[in-house]
């Protein structure tokens, strides 16, 4: 049953970021053919990376990093082929699109790779989650952080801004990945005092009707 596993792993996983592209890109797809291009990008990739470690019968941590490298590499290879040369059909994209979609596939990788561990290992907590989601939310405001620097400094050079808009939206993208936890505890916390209070009225209405 291993090896049946291990041998559908690949194509499975390819399918299933076949069709979590394709998804995302029908949610998006009101949004414009940008959402359409970053969510088809992101989804997709977060979808093959997650089934491959999911799939994976065992070292289930180290597939999982596997599988986001190798996104990484085809989207910073995609990305060169896309700028520095004049492969078609890479070279006619525009210059949107040769830069978010492979900042959106690295994101997606990123995302799988920190949130599908934690989800998978036996005894996971939901405090453990939201610490990985913290360290997930620092990481990609650093990503966002480097890729607004080089937006700037390739802005300056070339009059073209789009590097630091796309840089700017991941910057802040991770402020909210680092916030989600925070809120979340926030509105546990009130909901708590909120039923708390209830008890008491409760416990206070029984006392004055048995006294």
């Amino acid at each position: 049953m291993q090896v049946v596993r291990w041998v559908l792993l690949l194509p499975f996983a390819v399918l299933l970021g076949m069709l979590g592209s394709l998804g995302g890109g029908i949610v998006a797809s009101v949004f414009g053919q940008a959402a359409v291009d970053t969510s088809g990008a992101f989804f997709g990739t977060l979808a093959f990376v997650c089934a491959a470690g999911a799939i994976a019968p065992s070292h289930r941590g180290k597939v999982t990093l596997g599988a986001a490298s190798l996104v990484a590499i085809l989207a910073c290879l995609s990305f060169a082929l896309a700028v520095f040369t004049r492969l078609e059909p890479l070279a006619d994209l525009s210059t949107r699109e040769k830069v978010l979609t492979p900042v959106a596939q690295l994101l997606g990788g990123l995302y799988g790779l920190a949130v599908l561990p934690s989800l998978l290992t036996e005894g996971s907590t939901l405090d453990r989650l939201w610490r990985e989601l913290v360290t997930l939310g620092t990481l990609v405001g650093v990503f966002g952080a480097l890729v607004a620097v080089i937006g700037f400094v390739t802005g300056l050079l070339t009059g073209v801004w789009i590097g630091l808009a796309i840089g700017g939206g991941v910057l802040l993208l991770g402020v909210l990945t680092l916030l989600f936890p925070f809120v979340h505890l926030s509105l546990r916390v009130s909901r708590a005092e909120v039923l708390i209070e209830r008890q008491i009225q409760q416990r206070s209405a029984s006392d004055e009707e048995n006294p």
